[in-house]
């Protein structure tokens, strides 16, 4: 990558030592490891948002490279159904109770009402 030979960097290594001394050279490379790790790992975020962004802009458009979606088949029933308006964590755990109790009545009576009669 730098194209360095092992004297060039032996005579880095050296002059690094000389000028900054050996008290401080291990505290330098621990935060150029730290500094390295971190440019790292916002490389690898940002590829993770690029790819994200392009997933969402080809199943915007369409252009889906996942031709069947099967696996909105293993969601339950009431995520495949939500409203158009849901906002996640906007309903409190004695509504979202009380939403699932309705919800079950209601398939109840449905599958009454889907019984044969005789």
């Amino acid at each position: 990558m730098f194209d360095l030979s092992w004297m060039e960097l032996l005579f880095v290594g050296v002059l690094a030592l000389l000028v900054i001394g050996p008290k401080d050279l291990p505290a330098l490379f621990r935060t150029g490891g730290q500094l390295l790790a971190k440019v790292r790992r916002m490389y690898k975020d940002m590829l993770g948002s690029i790819n994200q962004l392009e997933r969402e802009v080809d199943i915007a458009s369409g252009n889906s490279k996942q031709p069947d979606e099967q696996w909105r088949q293993w969601l339950p029933e009431e995520v495949r159904n939500l409203p158009a308006d849901f906002q996640p964590g906007s309903m409190s755990a004695e509504q979202h109770a009380e939403r699932r109790r309705l919800l079950d009545e209601a398939r109840q009576r449905e599958a009454e009402n889907q019984e044969p009669q005789s």
